[in-house]
Parts: C-alpha cells; structure tokens; sequence
C-alpha cells in the first residue's frame, strides 16, 4: 500500500502504541492471581501469542522508520537555490529553530546594565557587544526562515509516497 511520508509519521505513532499496548497486555497475560485451592480464569491468549504478535508489530515499525528515513534522503526539496534531502532540511529546520531561540537571550538583554554584588561598594555593568534590537530583527528572520521552511517539507511530503504493505493493519 502506497502512503505519503505525511501519513507515515502517525502511523508510526499508532504503531508505537500498539507496541506499548502489546507490551502491557503480555504482562497482564503472563500471571494470574488466585487464592489458594480456587480455579483461576485463564486469559483468552498466552503470553506465546502475544508475544508473536509483538514481534511483528515491531518489524513493521522497525521496516516503516527504514522507508521513511530513505525516503527522506532520496526526497529532494529546492532551499536558498540549492536541492537539499528532505533530511537535511527537517535538522536545518531544528538548527534555525534553536538558534532563534538562543539568540533571543540576547534580543531580551540590555544595551548596558548596572550590576549589584553583595558586599562591594565599586559598581559594575554590564554593556552589550551588539544591539538587542538587530539581535532581535535577526530571530524573526530565523523564525520565518525555519517556519518557511517547515512548510517546504510539508508539502514534499504530501506528493513524496513509500510502500509500506502492512499500513493495512493500523489505518
């Protein structure tokens, strides 16, 4: 069955919980708990079946994540004039993300500021090596080139497709 990389990422996450739903079924089904000299109601599956069911859960996800992560560097998008895979641009996504974000400490800062420390009578300040307000102009720009940018993947990933047969089982 053909999907979009735009469906691949929350069939991930339902095959994920389906692993974690898995899991906590096989630990409800290995152990019964009874008084002494009372039958005990045996669960509908073993912990065999479950288990069974478990591993193919997990080999789907493990061959679903190899296909979207081949997809997303065989997946090629058009960025600042240069073709880039779809993988380098989500971490240049991230990386203009955390620098807006690290940069903006230095947006919210004062040109000069008095500092007080205990004790001493000499004062200090504190002058910026550049200006909060460039500082912030820069951070907006990042934002909007990073938000752009995101909106670039997006749309790769509605038209770029992988086959992935057991999407079946989870959509």
């Amino acid at each position: 069955m053909k999907i979009s990389l735009l469906e691949a990422l929350p069939l991930r996450n339902t095959i994920s919980r389906r692993i974690q739903d898995l899991l906590s079924e096989r630990h409800n089904v290995a152990f019964v708990q009874f008084e002494k000299g009372e039958e005990y109601e045996k669960p509908e599956r073993t912990v065999e079946e479950v288990t069974k069911e478990l591993n193919e859960v997990r080999r789907d996800f493990r061959k679903l994540d190899i296909l979207v992560y081949k997809a997303n560097l065989e997946a090629k998008i058009t960025w600042d004039d240069e073709e880039i895979c779809i993988a380098e641009a989500i971490e240049l996504a991230k990386q203009l993300r955390g620098e807006a974000g690290n940069l903006k400490v230095f947006a919210q800062s004062k040109k000069q500021e008095r500092n007080y420390s205990y004790g001493s009578e000499v004062p200090s300040y504190e002058k910026a090596l550049f200006d909060p307000s460039d500082m912030q102009k820069q951070v907006i720009k990042l934002e909007k080139m990073a938000n752009r940018l995101s909106l670039t993947i997006e749309k790769a990933n509605h038209v770029h497709t992988i086959d992935f047969d057991a999407a079946e089982k989870y959509m």
